[in-house]
């Protein structure tokens, strides 16, 4: 077993590759809580052929669904018996499984995870079962247009790869799935070497690898096929619609290509989307089209990394009517900050604002537990609070400046349009 450690100013965690050869982060906390599961290189971006569509977010659900050892019941019932929780979350890029519990139950949820991960069997009989499951929430997410829409911009945003697709899939292909189908891309993308398993809590390191290495059986690497890479960012202006109005509201996103995860312009972006449509009640378009002109109830912006792409997005639902003026008060902010250098008076105050957000947002411990898995996953290595606030320091005005033009500039955004 290899072992490396590395302190980051104030938080410690710790790597380690276990025998069978599984990547394994690991950080300390002082709470009677502790969070770990799996995450997986391995998400929608991964279903290479249409008919693969939603087979990442089914197997998400088909795993709590059988193992050589354990049915449904008993996978339900082996944490919720002593308090703890079992979820699990499909992503454009990755799977993730994972516990919370107290840490006296830390093998306990160990091994339930590695009989997830390690032993499936996908039954016919609740796969059947799970196909209606999941229909219903496809259902249930063509009901919700502000969350539908981000589907359809992401996939007019990358229209030709499979960052496009969505994350459910169709009615047709979720019931086209069947067991050994399940089973097959388990066996391609679950492979030890696409694995990363993450523990935070209270319970010694050597414990917790001692308990990984116990109950996690390696999976070989087999013949994988990778997500298409995106295209380079093209020009995109096109307003999709429907032809008649079939909510209460239009539901509005207009965005365009952004950096990956990592970019070395990734914090004056994250300055720029909290100043503009931030968690603030006093970010700009909050301010232009709620608080001044009362046309809209939400107006946020959004910021999505990938590991090779990523879009700058601005959401809003407001009166039919109301789009174009709505979209043009947009246009304006956005032209603000491409045309207008913010004073070293004006950084200060955001970046400010913007490290008070994330030390507040450290208080969520699962959020944490998340993040390290994903920062472990995606950069190798889990940057701690203070050197996120120290990027955020070195941002510039002219950075911002530079960053607001190539972004922000209008012959690359795009709109999107739910009626």
């Amino acid at each position: 077993m290899q072992k490396f450690i590395q302190m980051a100013s104030k938080t410690t965690y710790q790597t380690f590759t276990t025998s069978s050869g599984l990547r394994v982060v690991y950080r300390h906390t002082d709470t009677p809580v502790s969070y770990c599961g799996f995450m997986f290189d391995c998400g929608t971006r991964h279903e290479s052929d249409p008919s693969q569509y939603g087979m990442a977010h089914f197997i998400e659900h088909i795993l709590f669904k059988g193992t050589t050892k354990r049915d449904s019941w008993h996978i339900n019932n082996r944490m919720e018996s002593v308090g703890g929780e079992l979820n699990a979350f499909t992503t454009k890029e990755e799977t993730t499984f994972y516990s919370v519990f107290l840490d006296r139950d830390y093998d306990r949820a160990i091994e339930l995870l590695c009989d997830l991960v390690c032993h499936p069997t996908a039954p016919e009989r609740e796969l059947v079962k799970e196909q209606e499951v999941v229909i219903d929430e496809i259902m249930s997410y063509r009901d919700t247009p502000s969350e539908l829409i981000y589907d359809e911009f992401e996939n007019d945003l990358f229209a030709g790869n499979t960052l496009g697709h969505n994350i459910l899939g169709s009615e047709e292909t979720v019931r086209s799935f069947h067991s050994e189908a399940c089973l097959d891309f388990i066996r391609q993308h679950y492979t030890t070497s696409h694995t990363l398993f993450f523990y935070q809590g209270n319970i010694a390191a050597d414990k917790v690898v001692k308990s990984v290495e116990k109950w996690y059986e390696a999976r070989p690497d087999a013949m994988r096929t990778e997500g298409t890479l995106p295209v380079a960012a093209t020009n995109v202006k096109a307003m999709s619609a429907d032809a008649e109005p079939q909510h209460n509201q239009s539901h509005v996103i207009l965005g365009a290509h952004a950096y990956p995860i990592g970019h070395e312009n990734a914090a004056a972006l994250a300055l720029l989307n909290n100043i503009l449509g931030g968690p603030g009640m006093n970010s700009r378009l909050n301010l232009a089209l709620r608080e001044r002109r009362g046309l809209v109830y939400t107006v946020e912006s959004s910021i999505t990394n990938y590991t090779d792409a990523g879009y700058f997005s601005i959401y809003f639902g407001c009166d039919h009517h109301d789009v174009n003026k709505c979209l043009k008060l947009c246009h304006a902010e956005l032209d603000h900050f491409r045309n207008v250098s913010m004073t070293p008076t004006q950084l200060a105050a955001a970046q400010r604002q913007l490290r008070g957000q994330l030390g507040v947002s450290m208080a969520n411990m699962e959020n944490n537990a998340i993040a390290l898995a994903k920062n472990m996953l995606r950069l190798g290595h889990v940057e701690s609070l203070e050197e996120t606030c120290a990027r955020i320091d070195a941002v510039t005005p002219q950075q911002m400046l530079q960053v607001a033009n190539e972004v922000f500039d209008k012959e690359r955004l795009h709109v999107t349009i739910i009626q």
